[in-house]
């Protein structure tokens, strides 16, 4: 399709998606479910790692389809992706890591707690929350990680990745699931405490991190990842850039159905301009699916050009 070799107008979105001043970055994309959040997501983490940084593509979304669309096994395991030198991937899987999570907390307590309150903390950590909190430890834990260049989180959707952004808020009341307090547990408490209250100011910290909402140029989706973008604001979090996906070019609206769709994605375009005020990348409508290595680098040419770093490991390939 010639239109998709089309530059957007980066608007220095390359400079806040790299590695920033202190040698690390972290890339959020957030929005509705089905918009587009994990193709976007692995064609920024091959261009990261094209253009010669060292990169971690993590998912936290349930229905993520990594593996359909890298072609090849994405586990809750890092693993280096086959035919991308220095880009690693995994998924957190919330059931998983919420097991893990209980039994870590148990096994800490077997031998020093009796039998009384172990039953109380298994009770308690069947709660619903233990789920949540086991995913944002799991995340904490991989964001803590000085081992990448740049991560970058394909996450769940909107609603879910914004409770995700306030469990440490709510710290307090779930540290309550220690109820077999001691000093060590309480010293433990704070430390993870502290650990996750790091990890925030990072992303608060626009130097380090960088967040960016994508979705359809339609009514619901702009509405929708506008309100989200003023909630993650009360938790001191800015929106980078965004991202229209599926723009129909121009050129191929021909008939007057397609001129009508064109016509309502631009008036929604500008929309999107005047309400996020941040930079905006369009990734045209593709005629198939996302899927391969080849197409993955061909959408992040479109999205933020060829790297142009001398340690760059891939051409660009057509759609």
């Amino acid at each position: 399709m010639d239109s998709l070799v089309r530059p957007n107008r980066k608007d220095g979105v390359v400079d806040i998606i790299k590695p920033g001043p202190k040698g690390d970055r972290m890339v959020f994309f957030a929005g509705k479910g089905g918009v587009g959040k994990t193709s976007t997501a692995c064609a920024t983490a091959v261009w990261l790692s094209r253009a010669g940084y060292r990169t971690l593509l993590l998912t936290t979304d349930p229905a993520s389809h990594l593996s359909d669309v890298f072609e090849q096994p994405v586990t809750d395991k890092v693993r280096e992706l086959g035919g991308l030198p220095g880009l690693f991937a995994a998924r957190i899987d919330p059931k998983r890591a919420a097991e893990d999570y209980k039994q870590r907390i148990l096994d800490d307590m077997k031998g020093k707690h009796s039998a009384d309150v172990l039953a109380v903390v298994e009770e308690e950590l069947d709660a619903p929350c233990t789920e949540e909190m086991a995913t944002f430890d799991l995340f904490v834990s991989y964001a803590s990680s000085t081992e990448y260049d740049v991560m970058v989180f394909d996450t769940a959707p909107t609603g879910h990745t914004l409770r995700l952004l306030q469990l440490p808020i709510e710290w307090s009341k779930q540290i309550q699931v220690k109820v077999y307090a001691s000093v060590d547990s309480q010293q433990a408490g704070e430390t993870t405490k502290a650990k996750f209250g790091q990890v925030i100011d990072r992303m608060r910290d626009v130097r380090r991190t960088t967040f960016s909402f994508i979705m359809y140029p339609e009514a619901t989706p702009v509405v929708e990842a506008y309100r989200a973008a003023r909630d993650i604001e009360t938790l001191g979090i800015s929106v980078g850039f965004v991202i229209a996906n599926q723009v129909l070019p121009e050129e191929h609206c021909t008939n007057a159905y397609f001129k009508k769709r064109f016509a309502m994605q631009q008036k929604y375009l500008q929309e999107m301009k005047d309400r996020f005020g941040v930079p905006i990348l369009q990734m045209p409508l593709l005629e198939h699916d996302v899927r391969g290595i080849s197409t993955l680098i061909r959408i992040g040419d479109v999205l933020f050009g060829q790297p142009v770093s001398p340690h760059s490991r891939a051409t660009s390939a057509p759609l």
